[in-house]
């Protein structure tokens, strides 16, 4: 009875990971499209628009844009975002693909099947890779976002005495690849022990 469950569940959660990976892909696209958009329209776009957010700070913008924006930057800017986009979506795909490797002996009852470990080491490492990605995406975006605004004339230099800005990084992805690599040297332990059961067998 346990085993036709874990098939079923095995099963549902390969059509859902399936799924995302759809999404996964027409992300990539779409960030894609946007690319040769951005670089032909823009400019006109970033220009006419008129608020900047600093964190939980939104500035209602006046005036003309070009005396405190340099719009090329915040299109370069973009176009990077961009790019990193497509590169977290590859890396998600991959994940996902790795995760569907591994359901794939456990809907044929077999969830210790030699490789499993393997591949759990390999999802660890994308992890890895695509928390590094998408922080330094993070980090450089908001960088080149603040450089493409000239801060001291969007407030009174007068009743400023330093403008100082601080960048946090999130980590989540080292823990979650260590665990991961916990779980492959479980999944290398019930490899050793299913190959022992299948030459018993």
């Amino acid at each position: 009875m346990e085993n036709a469950k874990m098939k079923k569940s095995a099963a549902v959660i390969d059509r859902i990971l399936k799924i995302v990976q759809g999404f996964a892909i027409a992300m990539g696209i779409v960030c894609l499209i946007f690319i040769p958009l951005t670089a032909i329209l823009g400019t006109k776009i970033i220009a006419d628009a008129s608020h900047l957010e600093l964190g939980v700070l939104e500035l209602r913008l006046a005036g003309n844009p070009d005396a405190y924006l340099n719009v090329e930057g915040i299109k370069r800017s973009i176009i990077a975002m961009l790019t990193a986009g497509i590169l977290i979506a590859g890396v998600v795909w991959y994940c996902l693909r790795v995760l569907r490797a591994l359901l794939l002996p456990m809907k044929d009852d077999r969830p210790f099947e030699a490789g499993a470990s393997h591949k759990l080491r390999k999802l660890a490492w994308s992890v890895l890779a695509g928390g590094v990605i998408a922080e330094i995406a993070r980090v450089a975006g908001t960088v080149f976002e603040l450089k493409a605004y000239d801060v001291e004339k969007l407030f009174d230099p007068s009743l400023i005495s330093e403008i100082s800005f601080n960048y946090s990084i999130h980590l989540w992805f080292v823990p979650t690849a260590l665990i991961l690599f916990f779980l492959s040297y479980i999944f290398r332990y019930g490899e050793e022990l299913q190959r022992e059961a299948d030459e018993t067998l």
